[in-house]
């Protein structure tokens, strides 16, 4: 058996490129050859499989590290079984999306409103509008973004309008208290597979990795476990990383990962998802 994993052209230091790594030594492990390839390689007219077999070398499947959407449905197209499929990616991607999607399937959230869409032009004059759901402080988040890179706390009018001006699509959210802390569920298929609490830096609330937060390895109750898995089923994954904060009236979902960097998560718990999501996949292709 045969598998490519496809990470981003643009986009290949090591933070990028170490899952993907991780997946290719799987592969080694199970008796399974796995190539990594640029998505900016695979490089053919929509539908074309022979094109596609040429610059593949016609594999098994495919694993997507990646948020190139329409190649993961070009894929899909022409045959090919893709991990976590297309429509995953798309969910995942837009954050507006995954809260529409969790809302459909009855997975709670902080409560949410999405920008309006204006196409690139500034609406400044709609951000008071967000006040008429939300207090001071609430989050904003762009819809699209990763690492917790575009996520801010809103406490005033100014960082309110400022919020509208560039136009981007967004979603804003109550802000939830919870002591910079958070939880992070790796779901691969049904099951709940390794989880973390991260623990924001002083200053900050966001408790992603790349901005200081610390993971240790964490015991999550059943209605944690139980809810990261009807998220990640929600959004159609076959493997997911699913955030999660706790409550007064208990957990609720932060963000659903389709592409969660694991090596973080083996570095915090000793255990490697990579084997969990290839023995997931060999099952779903044989």
């Amino acid at each position: 058996m045969q598998g490519v994993v496809v990470i981003n052209g643009f986009l290949n230091g090591p933070k990028f490129r170490e899952p993907a790594e991780m997946v290719v030594e799987a592969g080694r492990r199970h008796d399974v050859d796995i190539r990594i390839m640029h998505s900016t390689d695979i490089v053919s007219p929509i539908g074309d499989r022979d094109s596609i077999a040429d610059a593949t070398g016609d594999p098994d499947f495919f694993i997507f590290w990646d948020k190139a959407v329409k190649l993961a449905r070009d894929l899909e197209d022409c045959g090919y079984p893709v991990f976590n499929t297309s429509e995953c990616i798309r969910l995942c991607d837009d954050k507006a999306l995954t809260h529409l999607r969790l809302r459909s399937r009855g997975v709670p959230f902080p409560r949410t409103i999405c920008s309006p869409m204006s196409f690139g032009q500034s609406y400044v004059e709609w951000m008071p509008k967000v006040l008429e759901h939300l207090s001071y402080p609430f989050v904003a988040k762009d819809c699209f973004g990763s690492f917790g890179e575009q996520v801010r706390l809103v406490t005033n009018e100014q960082q309110l309008l400022d919020e509208g001006r560039d136009g981007a699509p967004k979603i804003f959210q109550e802000y939830i208290e919870c002591n910079g802390e958070d939880i992070r569920i790796e779901v691969v298929g049904d099951r709940a597979v390794a989880a973390v609490k991260r623990k924001a830096p002083a200053g900050d609330f966001r408790a992603n990795a790349t901005h200081g937060g610390v993971m240790t390895a964490y015991e999550p109750e059943e209605s944690e476990i139980e809810l990261a898995i009807a998220a990640a089923t929600a959004v159609e994954a076959d493997f997911a990383g699913v955030d999660i904060l706790r409550t007064e009236d208990g957990p609720v979902v932060c963000e659903v990962n389709s592409n969660a960097h694991i090596k973080n998560l083996r570095n915090a718990t000793g255990k490697d998802v990579s084997d969990d999501i290839l023995e997931h996949i060999i099952g779903r292709v044989r």
